[in-house]
């Protein structure tokens, strides 16, 4: 059964299912959407959760054997299992597991986004046909001022609509950033307060030093000490790795769908592919003078260790890979002081 996530929390009072899939791009949305689930599953009273990180390495097995066995500490049980990327070793286990799903036991499937092909095919429907599907869809520019707004009625916030497109183009469609300086609004000014394009400008003025969005333009420019200096401005200030993360990998997407499209058009015209505002266009033209094919996969490669690592899975330690990162991104060779960068 397919649902839009606004309707999740209706069907999940009604009653829970023996799965749940929630697909999507969108970190913030399908965090959530994850989150609902699992406050059904405590209210009724499903307190054991097992919680499952699926790469490339991950046995199946292991969940499987689990799902099929009982519990000495409760009758039911929530299985929490992510998977980043999709690979043949996964739907496999998937197909499989979906022939022995019970009410005994609930599975709440966190995947990334699936394309139409993929929700064809047989073990997805197999599923899909026994639980609830949640699709995650990104919210456009046009309609994310509005978001913005309904998001601050929930911290119980007015926030005008000056103010909100002021958010959202300094948030430039992170939904988690977007969250956080909501709720950084939220103590500042108190329940009930009305918010206007003033305050919010206040409030980035009074907040850090340095924002996610210096710390990318001082990246696309290759200006290394800066970088570097808002790099660990932004960490002793307690910027959450993942949203780093986020950035590195938005700003290293980006220039990968640049490099590539540039291989049958204009640097311009690829910029415009990929939405990039005018004024910005030169912080993209000094990145790619270095960068090319085979840096820009090297670093997604690692950004891929990084991920794991955040995850508390093996990894490099989340400081020292985000320096590492940061000379990368200028054109430096990085220091590697506990793993080898992946080739």
């Amino acid at each position: 059964m397919k649902v839009r996530a606004d309707q999740l929390a209706q069907q999940l009072k009604r009653n829970l299912t023996p799965i749940y899939i929630i697909s999507g791009d969108e970190v913030l949305l399908v965090q959530e959407a994850a989150d609902q689930v699992r406050k059904a599953a405590q209210l009724h009273r499903i307190e054991e959760r097992l919680r499952f990180v699926a790469d490339a390495q991950f046995d199946w097995q292991d969940v499987i054997n689990e799902n099929q066995s009982l519990s000495l500490f409760s009758n039911h049980r929530l299985f929490d299992i992510q998977i980043d990327k999709m690979g043949e070793k996964h739907t496999k286990a998937l197909a499989q597991l979906g022939q022995s799903l019970s009410e005994d036991n609930i599975i709440l499937l966190t995947l990334p986004k699936l394309d139409a092909r993929t929700q064809k095919a047989k073990w997805f429907t197999q599923l899909e046909s026994q639980g609830v599907f949640v699709q995650i869809w990104p919210i456009d520019s046009n309609r994310l001022p509005a978001w913005v707004q309904q998001r601050a009625q929930t911290l119980n916030l007015s926030l005008s609509r000056d103010a909100a497109a002021i958010l959202c183009e300094r948030g430039e469609g992170n939904l988690l950033a977007l969250s956080q300086e909501l709720e950084k609004l939220a103590l500042l000014h108190g329940p009930g307060a009305k918010i206007d394009k003033d305050n919010v400008v206040e409030s980035v003025a009074d907040s850090s030093r340095y924002s996610i969005y210096d710390l990318s333009d001082r990246l696309l420019m290759g200006n290394t000490k800066d970088a570097m200096h808002c790099l660990n401005q932004l960490m002793g200030e307690g910027v959450e790795a993942s949203i780093l993360l986020w950035l590195f990998n938005r700003e290293i997407q980006t220039l990968s769908n640049v490099n590539q499209a540039m291989q049958s058009t204009s640097f311009r015209q690829a910029c415009q592919t990929e939405r990039i505002w005018d004024k910005r266009i030169p912080f993209y033209e000094s990145a790619m003078t270095r960068h090319n094919h085979i840096t820009l996969p090297y670093m997604q490669n690692y950004l891929a260790l990084m991920d794991k690592s955040i995850k508390g899975l093996e990894g490099p330690d989340s400081h020292i890979g985000f320096r590492n990162l940061v000379m990368m991104f200028c054109g430096h060779k990085p220091v590697v002081t506990e793993l080898d960068i992946p080739t």
